[in-house]
């Protein structure tokens, strides 16, 4: 299929049901609202209840809110890998028209599997970061020297602008190619969703070798997305852009799949 009918077709499987595709985003946006907001609310409930006057329950509550701090992220980087992996399985769910799609995504909240969610992200965070600092390591050294000569003030103008010049061609070429690169990650969650009983590295690993020379598919789709990344500077068309590039997303994992 051309990137032009999957989208429209993409468009036909969310006309059905578009609310309950609203339902992962909007639950997402809630509960990272409440998670990031639990330390915050219980200073202040401290502070309403005046126990923090005294030194030693002041430093209670410190501790109090540094423990909960620490839960909410831990909480929220596994509830975000779980609804990651999880919205892949809705959405493919969805493409097949079963019945049972939010099933399919609350299914990824159960403890064990949303410690392998987490473990898919990791890896595939850990992979993309690699990949960042040896691709930008250029633009870093050449972006310290100047800093570095600059606070000096031993270099010429000219030459500082060359360099800057050269810094930035470095910066693009480094995002381009990682951009390009981490594209062979793209059905890691889309295999693992679909096939639960595999290891996290296992479906990184087969991810790229499925992908091998279809990367610049997925580059032209996502590129193809770009107007549309744009005009979600507003929240409005956010709510409708992010059901059909998932919808759309998935229609394309399933093409490399077959």
């Amino acid at each position: 299929m051309t990137i032009f009918q999957i989208q429209k077709n993409a468009l036909k499987i969310n006309k059905s049901k578009y609310s309950t595709a609203l339902f992962i985003p909007a639950a997402a946006f809630i509960s990272t609202l409440l998670l990031t907001s639990a330390p915050h609310l219980l200073s202040l409930l401290l502070n309403y209840i005046n126990i923090s006057t005294d030194e030693k329950y002041k430093a209670i509550a410190k501790i109090a809110e540094c423990v909960i701090l620490i839960c909410s992220c831990i909480f929220a980087l596994m509830l975000y890998s779980s609804a990651s992996v999880g919205e892949q399985a809705f959405y493919t769910g969805r493409m097949r028209q079963k019945r049972n799609s939010l099933k399919r995504f609350f299914f990824w909240f159960r403890p064990e599997k949303s410690f392998k969610a987490f473990k898919v992200k990791s890896l595939i965070f850990i992979l993309k970061s690699l990949w960042s600092i040896v691709l930008l390591l250029p633009f870093t050294a050449i972006a310290s020297f100047i800093l570095s000569v600059a606070f000096s003030g031993g270099i010429e103008v000219y030459l500082l602008l060359s360099l800057s010049c050269g810094a930035v061609i470095l910066l693009i070429i480094g995002l381009i190619f990682r951009f390009i690169i981490i594209q062979r990650y793209f059905l890691a969650e889309y295999l693992i969703a679909e096939n639960p009983s595999l290891e996290p590295l296992q479906c990184i690993l087969q991810s790229k070798n499925l992908l091998e020379g279809h990367i610049f598919r997925i580059i032209k789709f996502k590129l193809s997305f770009l107007p549309l990344f744009i005009s979600c500077i507003l929240l409005l068309p956010a709510i409708f852009v992010y059901p059909h590039y998932k919808q759309s997303r998935t229609l394309v994992a399933k093409e490399l799949l077959v």
